[in-house]
């Protein structure tokens, strides 16, 4: 069901228009402007949780493949593609009865979908096979696939030059491809961990998000070159561009927040909380509003974007609450000697805290 978020106060950014219960851990979403339905797509559930914009409420789940991660919707046919991770399938959906209807094998761990409506394809980018696959939307039918880099995940398409572009994680770069003739046309150097692209034709720009530099690089669309980056909050996972291309959404899984980034000046505008772990962004084409999946609290959270221009002020970083006390004391068992450890040990001492996290 939904909840209602009620107004901020006048001076807010933003509006949180609700946040809705979705499926397990929803790391992809997508918009039907028309019929007003999000689809998110929801990893740990194995489901599409379909959602009534309207209402603000989950109305149906539809099961799909093995960890679906992104997803995409073709209007023309009422289609949805999600990309299941561990399935190596594109599950295909019919909207108008929420049934599954095919499945599309694809290289191995399918993590990202880009959708060229015109030209009737579907890119896939698959991040164990360094590729990606191309699938015809109407046969449903893999048509050929192209080499990309290790890690080959979130794909974006140029509509306008018929371009194709996959973050590769691992190796730290995008693929530059003719979507067309499938073939390659450059390897661009980018931060650490790129997981996430937008672009944005109003400016000719793709959108790189890299999740262990906290940072969007800026590359031009005609010459591939990199035009600077922007700096965001911590581990940014997902983009989308606002109607008017005037501004950037980037959702940091890090921080539970979504940087408002000016496309003109490259700064960021302002930092919208949303739930925990956000993931995959899109931007609901009747509406302007912004649809973040909430990987960490399995919610959508739709906000409304109240900034006219970049405000005069940047937003301030956010403090943590436990920021500049004293560390708490503590006892813990050592998991090598089984033997208990206490703070006290590293009183008045400087020390290095290492933590690690499973994708």
């Amino acid at each position: 069901m939904g909840e209602s978020a009620g107004e901020q106060t006048r001076s807010s950014p933003y509006r949180l228009v609700a946040e809705i219960s979705t499926g397990l851990e929803p790391e992809g979403v997508a918009v039907d402007a028309l019929a007003q339905r999000a689809y998110v797509a929801c990893a740990r559930s194995n489901v599409v949780s379909v959602v009534d914009l309207s209402r603000a409420e989950v109305v149906a789940e539809v099961t799909v493949g093995h960890e679906p991660m992104d997803i995409a919707f073709d209007q023309a046919t009422g289609r949805l593609f999600t990309a299941d991770l561990l399935g190596e399938t594109v599950s295909v959906v019919d909207t108008s009865t929420l049934r599954l209807v095919g499945s599309v094998p694809v290289g191995s761990y399918p993590s990202g979908l880009a959708l060229d409506g015109g030209r009737r394809r579907l890119y896939c980018g698959c991040a164990l096979s360094a590729r990606v696959d191309v699938v015809d939307v109407d046969t449903l039918e893999q048509v050929g696939s192209y080499a990309a880099d290790a890690g080959a995940g979130a794909v974006a398409v140029d509509l306008e030059r018929a371009r194709v572009y996959a973050a590769n994680f691992l190796a730290g770069t995008v693929t530059a491809a003719d979507g067309v003739e499938r073939r390659v046309l450059g390897e661009i150097e980018v931060g650490a961990a790129p997981c996430a692209l937008a672009v944005n034709p109003s400016r000719g720009e793709l959108y790189v998000a890299s999740s262990f530099a906290d940072a969007v690089t800026r590359v031009d669309l005609e010459t591939f070159a990199v035009l600077g980056t922007m700096s965001v909050d911590r581990t940014p996972v997902g983009a989308a561009i606002s109607l008017s291309g005037d501004r950037l959404y980037v959702s940091n899984r890090g921080a539970g927040t979504v940087s408002v980034l000016g496309a003109a000046d490259a700064s960021e505008w302002a930092r919208i909380p949303v739930g925990e772990g956000p993931g995959g962004c899109t931007v609901d084409p009747a509406t302007g509003r912004l649809l973040v999946a909430n990987a960490g609290s399995s919610t959508l959270s739709v906000v409304e974007d109240l900034l006219a221009e970049r405000p005069v002020a940047a937003p301030e970083p956010p403090r943590h609450e436990l920021l500049g006390r004293r560390l708490p004391p503590f006892a813990l068992p050592d998991a090598s000697t089984g033997l208990t450890r206490t703070s006290r040990e590293w009183a008045e001492r400087k020390y290095i805290l290492n933590f690690f996290a499973s994708w």
